[in-house]
């Protein structure tokens, strides 16, 4: 049975050569574990009636836009702050990655986790303005340069 549209959450889904804009239902999970997953979740792209949902492969992504997120304090890890720049695809971001004690870019790093969300974030293409988000999540398999300052 489908829940009401009460429960669906904004996001913002950005592909190569596509930014789309619609919702999903997390059903309390963090689109970061949604994402790690590697399973298809169910879009529902904006301006559709509910019964245009589509499937979403996260390999596709290469950065979202999630909804709103506070994690509850049990599913917190400890972790490091570090300022970063990343290039993934065509986009430029910079933010605060969150990475677990002696987790760094590495190969490891990419072959652990897939996705990593920074906060307090700014992003755009080649020669756009910059947009800041409160969160963006980076497909790592999409980054090309990632440098901590």
């Amino acid at each position: 049975m489908e829940s009401p549209i009460e429960d669906l959450e904004p996001i913002r889904l950005i592909i190569e050569g596509g930014d789309v804009r619609g919702w999903v239902r997390t059903q309390g999970q963090r689109m970061t574990d949604i994402l790690q997953s590697g399973e298809p979740f169910s879009f529902l792209p904006a301006g559709a009636d509910q019964t245009q949902w589509t499937e979403v492969f996260p390999d596709e992504l290469v950065l979202v836009v999630p909804p709103p997120h506070v994690s509850p304090p049990t599913q917190r890890l400890p972790t490091n702050q570090h300022k970063v720049l990343i290039r993934a695809s065509e986009y430029r971001l910079a933010g605060t990655a969150h990475l677990r004690p002696g987790e760094q870019d590495d190969p490891i790093l990419r072959a652990t986790r897939r996705f990593l969300p920074l906060t307090d974030a700014t992003f755009g293409r080649d020669n756009e303005p910059d947009e800041t988000a409160e969160t963006v999540i980076v497909n790592l398999r999409r980054v090309s340069e990632f440098r901590t300052d």
